[in-house]
């Protein structure tokens, strides 16, 4: 049934809801039939708010035997038996870093379970409480148990950078993922998923029966929604974006291709669609940064925030493929935990190297990901950011780099001393490469030239500007009464405060 007469599901996650109360469905369960027909468990990685819960609903739906719910969709046909198992549908989505208390939530979710399946002796331990779970729900009914975990990771990531918490947190987790290996003869068919993959803190270190469909070909649209079923299935909804907007059918199509689309988990496939983003979106008539806006990442802001290398090598970089699939490689290089939260895409990927070239996705992740990240890094309100990037972006086309730069020196005046001390250079380069981008000038650092590297190359429709970054470690020389405040264009720009001791050289080009 076509899209466009149903109601749009944004935040229902619940497949059964969805049939039932005359939301829209993209059908997936070709691929749902494939993948429990093709094996017996399995792992998949991706971003938030981009399917997964709804993933393993409809799963655990096709597990229950509930038909009904089927009709007219690709696994109706496909299915000719049907069967019904139990289902263990555990999900730590609502775990919060403000919690700290893993055990009681795992507590609380088995305790619904021993109820169902009829569980008598009941332990302290969490683990032996979920083998228990497990065997109570196979023998009861006489049938083999589905398991669903959803959001594996919430608790891990929430405490990727907390040590304190960090080992408790994995080995309760450890200790009761291990079940799906110990208990492989109660067992159907399991299904973790989640954001990030963790393989050196063991987590799935005895997990060796999951196969991991992360970045495998055939599953790259068993989450989102593919380009062919946004014009299939949405025609009225593009209608009315491109109406609200201003422009015709394929003007509006092409807004949601730049803000939205651009997602590939594997190499030489079809771009896939953020399915939040796309279905407010076209529920709004309104291009807006839904995604970026549901939950920023507080750790990942930080974390890149004193990151002290280039910016502009992170978010378009060769990786080899094992670099994608092990996050707690984050402290050398954020890559992983940025390609697996959604930051990152793949680009394009060289088979002979085993290499992929990563890049960011879309328009509302670059901007969402750079203003948060300057606002941050330069202390100012992301509101009092976004007022001025339109001046700055003005006076630069306009030929007027004077003007430019003193706003640039009106956000970047608040920034405490001791924030750049360690490395001020690369500091302020990054915070610069952030600000042009966010300002749409085609902005480059660390640009190389057969007559060596330029720090920053600026580029508008009618002029080229270099930048050349220096530490002056003499502030007695520079910060002396007689040293002109403004020395602009041609020249050294001081900061108000020399203790900043940045150095930025402009020269202009005009085209």
């Amino acid at each position: 049934m076509s899209c466009d007469v149903l109601k749009y599901p944004i935040g229902i996650q619940t497949f059964s809801k969805i049939i039932e109360e005359g939301y829209c469905y993209i059908d997936k369960t070709a691929l749902i039939y494939k993948l429990v027909k093709s094996g017996k468990y399995y792992f998949l990685s991706r971003p938030r708010r981009f399917g997964k819960s709804l993933l393993l609903s409809t799963i655990e739906a096709y597990f229950e035997g509930r038909k009904e719910l089927f009709k007219g969709l690709a696994i109706e046909k496909l299915e000719r038996e049907w069967e019904s198992y139990p289902v263990i549908y555990l999900s730590l989505a609502g775990y919060r870093p403000s919690d700290k208390n893993l055990k009681a939530l795992l507590d609380n979710r088995l305790f619904e379970f021993e109820e169902r399946f009829g569980v008598v002796k009941r332990t302290d331990d969490i683990a032996e409480r979920f083998r228990n779970v497990i065997r109570a729900a196979s023998e009861s009914s006489g049938k083999k148990v589905v398991i669903l975990i959803d959001e594996y990771d919430a608790p891990l990531v929430a405490h990727l950078d907390d040590d304190a918490n960090k080992d408790e947190v994995r080995d309760l987790l450890k200790s009761v993922y291990s079940n799906l290996k110990d208990m492989d003869r109660h067992i159907n068919f399991a299904m973790l998923t989640g954001v990030s993959r963790f393989s050196r803190m063991t987590i799935f270190s005895g997990l060796n029966n999951l196969k991991d469909i992360s970045l495998l070909p055939e599953w790259n649209e068993i989450c989102g929604i593919t380009e062919s079923e946004l014009k299939e299935n949405f025609q009225t909804g593009i209608t009315k974006l491109a109406d609200r907007m201003n422009t015709d059918f394929n003007g509006a199509l092409s807004l949601l291709k730049e803000n939205y689309d651009g997602y590939h988990f594997t190499e030489d496939s079809a771009d896939i669609y953020n399915p939040f983003s796309l279905l407010n979106a076209l529920d709004d008539a309104k291009i807006a940064p839904y995604w970026f806006q549901t939950a920023t990442p507080k750790f990942l802001i930080k974390y890149l925030g004193r990151f002290n290398e280039p910016l502009s090598e992170i978010f378009t970089e060769n990786v080899s493929g094992a670099a994608l699939t092990d996050i707690e490689t984050y402290r050398a290089t954020p890559v992983a935990l940025l390609f697996q939260t959604g930051y990152l895409t793949i680009k394009d990927y060289d088979r002979r190297r085993n290499s992929y070239l990563l890049g960011i996705p879309n328009k509302e992740v670059e901007v969402g990901l750079f203003s948060e990240l300057l606002a941050t890094n330069i202390q100012t309100e992301k509101y009092r950011l976004d007022k001025r990037l339109w001046d700055i972006r003005d006076a630069f086309e306009a030929g007027n780099p004077d003007l430019a730069l003193d706003i640039i020196r009106s956000l970047f005046k608040g920034i405490p001393g001791n924030v750049t001390a360690n490395h001020p250079e690369i500091f302020f380069e990054n915070n610069l490469y952030l600000l042009f981008r966010l300002i749409g000038i085609d902005a480059r650092a660390e640009w190389w030239t057969s007559d060596g590297r330029i720090d920053i190359l600026l580029k508008t429709s009618a002029f080229i500007y270099v930048m050349e970054l220096k530490l002056d470690r003499s502030r007695k020389k520079h910060c002396s009464r007689s040293t002109p405040r403004n020395m602009l264009f041609h020249g050294n720009m001081m900061a108000e405060k020399c203790s900043r001791l940045e150095l930025i050289f402009f020269h202009r080009v005009g085209i």
